[in-house]
């Protein structure tokens, strides 16, 4: 992985301002839940969650429909056994939701999620059969995909926060370089504030800036050190 080596020490600047400015916000049971599940996989609370942070508002933030497909698309490819049962249950849920539950069974990959959003769109209005088959007319690319914008970014961190692959941090890093206005000091952001509280993402940033040389492995060593994850 290639890059400038003033990013990785641009890495290293925002971890040290993020120990002491970042106050998060209580989270409720299902963001613990969506927050750490790779750490403690929880299938069976899928429906019951996904109520509850929809009712939340959780999925109407800034950022958390990228990062919902990303997490739920996953957690589909990972229990292809359930996806009907999980689909079928959550059909109560608002129509904006509903699509962001289309959107990560295509995301998923399995063809389970194909098969089943064909089938969805045979008994859904005109509006929602058309975006259906939009969806349909691509294929996904949700491992594949690299990081060129910040919903690609909520996406590939939404995958990992399922999956707790290294690969999604390792695509995060890949687009520090990007000459895509703003996004390398968007990825510079989120990656410090996820390595604050994940300790696995801490470890793989560490790893990443292992591999290089010079001065900017010294300046981001450094700032990792000095930044303790938050169990």
């Amino acid at each position: 992985m290639t890059r400038p080596r003033f990013v990785l020490a641009g890495i290293g600047t925002m971890l040290v301002l993020l120990q002491s400015t970042v106050q998060a916000a209580p989270p409720s049971a299902a963001e613990t839940w969506l927050n750490h599940y790779y750490e403690n996989p929880q299938p069976e609370r899928f429906v019951t969650s996904i109520y509850e942070l929809s009712g939340g508002g959780y999925f109407d933030r800034p950022g958390h429909v990228a990062l919902a497909i990303g997490f739920i698309g996953s957690l589909f490819a990972q229990n292809p056994e359930r996806v009907d049962e999980w689909v079928m249950m959550c059909r109560g849920l608002p129509r904006a939701h509903q699509r962001l539950m289309a959107s990560a069974l295509w995301y998923s990959g399995s063809r389970k999620g194909v098969e089943y959003l064909r089938a969805y769109s045979r008994v859904v209005d005109q509006e929602m059969r058309v975006e259906i088959e939009q969806l349909l007319a691509l294929k996904p690319d949700l491992l594949e995909s690299e990081v060129r914008s910040v919903s690609s970014m909520n996406l590939q961190w939404g995958a990992f926060l399922a999956t707790g692959e290294a690969r999604h941090i390792t695509k995060l890093l890949a687009a520090l370089g990007s000459d895509q206005p703003g996004l390398g000091a968007a990825v510079r952001l989120a990656l410090a504030e996820q390595a604050m509280t994940h300790e696995r993402v801490y470890q793989i940033c560490q790893d990443e800036v292992a591999r290089e040389t010079g001065a900017a492995r010294e300046q981001v060593r450094t700032a990792l050190v000095g930044l303790k994850p938050t169990p």
